[in-house]
C-alpha cells in the first residue's frame, strides 16, 4: 500500500484508528441526553397527559361494560355453561394425560436449564480463576431444583 503524498512531498500522517468502544461509550451517552431532553420537554408532557388521560377513558369504557355484561342473564347462562364444561374436562383421562406430559415436560426444561446454570458457573469460575474474566461479571443466581421459583405446582382436580 502506497502512502498518499501532500504536494509538499512529505507523506500524510497516519490518522489513530477509530476506538470501537470510545465510539459505542459517546453514542450511549448521546442518546441518554437525547432522552433526557425529550423526557423534560413541553411536548412530552403533552404526550404524558394525553395517554394518561386516554388511559383513565379506556378503564371507564371497560368497567362500564364488564358492568353491562355481568348484569345480562345471558351471561350467567355462558358462565354456569363454561363452569360445566371444566368440571367434565376435569374427570376426562385426556385432561390427565395432558396434564401429565405438561409436568413431564417441565420437569425435563428445568432440568436442562439446572445443566446449564451449573455448566456456566464453572466456566466463569474457570474464567475468574485463570484471569481472563476481563470485567466482574454479576453472580448467577443458582435456583435448586428442589425449591421451584413458581412455589407448589398442584394438580387441577384438586
Amino acid at each position: 500500500m502506497s502512502e498518499q503524498m501532500p504536494s509538499t512531498g512529505q507523506p500524510e500522517p497516519q490518522k489513530e484508528a477509530p476506538d470501537l468502544t470510545t465510539e459505542l461509550r459517546e453514542m450511549g451517552q448521546q442518546l441518554e441526553a437525547l432522552f433526557r431532553a425529550f423526557i423534560e420537554s413541553e411536548r412530552a408532557k403533552q404526550m404524558q397527559a394525553t395517554v394518561a388521560k386516554s388511559v383513565q377513558d379506556l378503564a371507564a369504557a371497560v368497567r362500564q361494560t364488564a358492568e353491562k355484561i355481568q348484569s345480562d342473564p345471558r351471561f350467567q347462562q355462558v358462565e354456569d355453561r363454561g363452569r360445566q364444561a371444566l368440571e367434565r374436562a376435569r374427570e376426562s383421562q385426556v385432561f390427565h394425560d395432558v396434564q401429565e406430559a405438561l409436568v413431564t415436560g417441565l420437569e425435563q426444561i428445568n432440568a436442562q436449564l439446572h445443566k446449564l446454570v451449573e455448566k456456566l458457573e464453572t466456566e466463569r469460575a474457570a474464567a475468574a480463576q485463570t484471569g481472563q474474566g476481563g470485567e466482574a461479571n454479576p453472580p448467577v443466581e443458582h435456583v435448586p431444583l428442589e425449591a421451584p421459583a413458581t412455589g407448589e405446582t398442584r394438580k387441577l382436580e384438586e
